[in-house]
């Protein structure tokens, strides 16, 4: 069985109302296991809200509603919840802790619960002790699921960029002009700040350690939010069908619509679209160019809905698929 330890989280940082990075350090006296980028570690909290899983969104996430007791109140226990650590190694042995980037969860009625609502209710006044277990786990790894791999395009959506965000520094980290790989991020989230790391993915590309193109962008670009030309627009599938010279899913859906129903729904969500637009000094051809299909992988972590339109590009273009599946 594995051991339990109790850390603390030194830094809490929300990167919006709904996102937060946090790092937790070790049980004291106590230092964590090693692990590779891009793997995951379970933690729990005792104050959890509980709630029990009723069905599924149809953008694939679960859906939640309260555990009431007999009296109608919500129970409260533990709770247990696996998260891709978004530190590098090299972070980890320098400054002993572990970061980590995650998600309110709301479910029914948009009441939040589980793990996420406790983390994010952590303070000096409600403890900011975090149970985790001693072991850091999962095969998405670079060494597991790249080792062929000429060239690796990660997409990242939402929190899902997080074991990317660990690659990431971690080769630039250890970046002496020895890996000739080619390494891609397409990296997407509904606005701006709640990319939550793009300004450390830019400093590592201008940096050069090695060879990194970073392509963030934006699905809910707001018309208010001062523009800045290095970020794109549009859901990572559309913009990943976009760099691919294929067409949106919703002007596929729109083609391929049989009968007056299936029809307007498929124009409503066209009108609705937010079109895929790349960063302002990057085109198709110049991020297509970097992903030979013969020599390539292509990794992704995220929204369900999504991962599953990045399949099915990456099969119409022959692109080996990788995706972090717990």
């Amino acid at each position: 069985m594995v051991e339990q330890k109790t850390g603390t989280v030194v830094h809490k940082k929300l990167v919006s109302e709904t996102l937060m990075r946090f790092r937790l350090m070790p049980e004291p006296d106590n230092r964590f296991p090693d692990y590779d980028e891009g793997q995951y570690i379970a933690l729990r909290r005792d104050d959890c809200k509980l709630t029990r899983k009723t069905g599924v969104a149809p953008d694939g996430k679960p859906v939640y509603e309260p555990d009431l007791d007999p009296w109608g109140r919500q129970t409260i226990g533990s709770v247990t919840h696996s998260y891709s650590v978004a530190s590098a190694p090299a972070e980890t042995a320098e400054h002993g802790w572990l970061e980590f980037f995650v998600a309110l969860e709301y479910g029914v009625h948009g009441l939040p619960g589980r793990l996420s609502e406790a983390l994010f209710g952590m303070s000096k006044e409600t403890s900011c002790e975090v149970t985790y277990h001693d072991r850091i786990t999962g095969n998405f790894t670079l060494s597991a699921r790249a080792e062929d791999a000429k060239s690796v395009l990660f997409i990242g959506t939402g929190t899902g960029v997080a074991p990317f965000v660990s690659m990431v520094k971690e080769l630039h980290a250890r970046g002496d002009g020895g890996d000739d790989r080619r390494y891609t991020l397409l990296h997407t989230n509904r606005t701006a700040p709640e990319l939550g790391y793009h300004d450390t993915l830019f400093e590592i590309e201008a940096a050069g350690r090695f060879d990194f193109m970073y392509v963030p962008t934006v699905s809910r670009p707001s018309e208010h939010a001062a523009v800045d030309k290095r970020i794109g627009q549009g859901r990572a599938s559309n913009v990943l069908r976009h760099i691919f010279d294929l067409p949106t899913t919703e002007e596929e859906n729109q083609t391929s619509a049989g009968g007056d129903v299936a029809r307007t729904a498929a124009n409503i969500a066209l009108e609705r679209l937010v079109h895929p637009v790349l960063p302002s000094h990057l085109s198709p051809t110049a991020i297509r160019d970097r992903v030979d299909p013969a020599a390539s992988v292509l990794l992704t972590c995220g929204n369900p809905v999504s991962t599953a339109d990045i399949r099915s590009t990456a099969a119409r273009r022959q692109i080996r698929f990788e995706m972090e599946e717990w």
